[in-house]
């Protein structure tokens, strides 16, 4: 018995030792999780947000670091990062931006300095803030329009006239023409733009027509019209407009122009919208009757719920996408419009459209058209005149 007693002894010293170890490395590795890895740290100093930051002047971009080699810059706006500058050295703690000409401007802009090369669980810092970068204030649009390489237009020229498509969206029931038209004038406002506004859309009888409605206005159909988003403020307190057709005629040329020339004529928030508006009969030579209604084929061998018989939704005071009355798999009769189909074949006309603009053709390859009919039921933005 006695013999074992230094065995024991030993053991529970073996023992004391491992857990203090154990101890020890436990509270190694608390003290490595909350301290250990400053030992590497990366903060973006500047900008840190609120700077108006101009096109053609040079701004530092500053850092600090430590424990890492090399950095990248990215410059966020909106979902689609761009690199700054790659690869280098994170000492240097500081970068020399100008700010290309040519550069999109405006606000929410972010920059976030990277360890390079990028890999997930790099260190990342990024401004506290967004900034702005801003065009340089100018006496005229003509160095806006030479970085554009297109026109933009003086809001105080005579006879400029400003158009805009609604951020709203509409079903047919649009409460007639003039509720279209109050509708513009209502948007107007909530963009804060002055004057009285006319939509661009037609109605059911020759006189009512998109263009006839136009030249009802003051000042008819004359003019240059512009986009109303002002692009730039010039130094006499006057906006610069990107052009939309140097008269009525150029600028409804528009809706009927291949993509690719759109994209260079239009801005792009009014260009994407240019593919969903109301737009009804243009002109005397519109459908008056039996459109093809843009959409899947009904269950009727006639198609029955792919044509319409009226083109401006019952005069846009109908949001439906069937006439009233009708239900799926119901027995069809002369009590519903009829039609033909472009191949002269009978059918009835149950479904309810307006004509729309629409985008056909390929991505990126197509070419608007103005006489897509779309149910009322669906939703389509507005263009809106200014008179």
């Amino acid at each position: 018995m006695n013999q074992l007693l230094p065995e024991k002894i030993g053991i529970e010293k073996v023992m004391f030792i491992v857990i203090i170890i154990a101890i020890v490395g436990v509270v190694a590795a608390i003290l490595f999780m909350f301290y250990g890895d400053k030992s590497r740290n990366l903060d973006l100093v500047s900008p840190m947000g609120r700077e108006e930051w101009e096109i053609g002047q040079s701004y530092d971009i500053t850092w600090k670091a430590k424990g890492v080699e090399r950095i990248g810059i990215v410059l966020f706006n909106g979902e689609n990062p761009q690199w700054i500058a790659e690869n280098i050295p994170a000492s240097s703690e500081k970068y020399e931006w100008k700010i290309p000409s040519g550069h999109a401007y405006g606000p929410n802009f972010w920059i976030a300095i990277v360890e390079y090369p990028w890999r997930t669980g790099n260190l990342i810092s990024y401004s506290k803030g967004s900034f702005s970068v801003t065009f340089p204030a100018l006496a005229s649009c003509d160095e806006l329009s030479i970085q554009s390489n297109w026109p933009f237009m003086a809001s105080d020229i005579p006879d400029i006239r400003r158009v805009f498509i609604t951020k709203e969206q509409f079903t047919g029931d649009l409460e007639g023409l003039q509720g279209a038209d109050e509708k513009c004038q209502i948007a107007a406002a909530e963009l804060g733009y002055s004057g009285n506004w006319t939509a661009f859309i037609g109605g059911e009888n020759p006189e009512e027509t998109a263009v006839k409605r136009i030249e009802a206005t003051p000042r008819g159909t004359s003019g240059i019209f512009v986009e109303a988003a002002p692009s730039l403020e010039l130094l006499r307190g006057a906006t610069c407009h990107r052009l939309l057709g140097s008269d009525f005629a150029n600028f409804v040329e528009k809706f009927t122009a291949e993509e690719i020339l759109n994209k260079v004529r239009l801005s792009n928030d009014f260009m994407v919208r240019m593919k969903d508006i109301w737009l009804g009969r243009l002109d005397e030579e519109s459908n008056r009757s039996c459109v093809a209604v843009q959409g899947t084929a009904s269950i009727f061998g006639a198609n029955a719920e792919r044509y319409s018989y009226t083109t401006t939704c019952q005069n846009w005071t109908y949001g439906g996408g069937t006439v009233v009355g009708y239900s799926r798999g119901m027995q069809l009769d002369d009590s519903f419009p009829s039609c033909y189909t472009p191949t002269g074949g009978f059918t009835y006309a149950v479904g309810v459209a307006g004509l729309a603009t629409d985008l056909i053709g390929e991505k990126n390859a197509g070419t608007y058209d103005i006489s897509t009919g779309k149910f009322c039921s669906d939703r389509q933005y507005l263009v809106c005149i200014e008179n």
